[in-house]
């Protein structure tokens, strides 16, 4: 995967869809979600490529040692 335009979320931001894969690309982790190629933390590859595949969010918080916060989605709002 060789993103043409990363995107890095903003503070309260939230990113949903399908995690399609995850790639390093300089210094970052880029994760395919949906239709987009989001910038992360090197850190995160490790929590989240179990979860390549499925639907989930990542919310850019301001919390201390947790800048982003991650959940699959299992099922869809009523």
């Amino acid at each position: 995967m060789h993103p043409s335009k990363m995107y890095r979320l903003a503070c309260f931001e939230e990113a949903a869809g399908i995690l399609h894969g995850l790639a390093e690309n300089e210094g970052s982790l880029v994760a395919h979600i949906g239709q987009i190629h989001l910038g992360l933390a090197l850190g995160m590859e490790e929590s989240l490529r179990p979860l390549i595949g499925r639907r989930i969010t990542i919310l850019r918080t301001n919390l201390p040692d947790k800048s982003y916060l991650f959940r699959e989605i299992t099922h869809e709002p009523n």
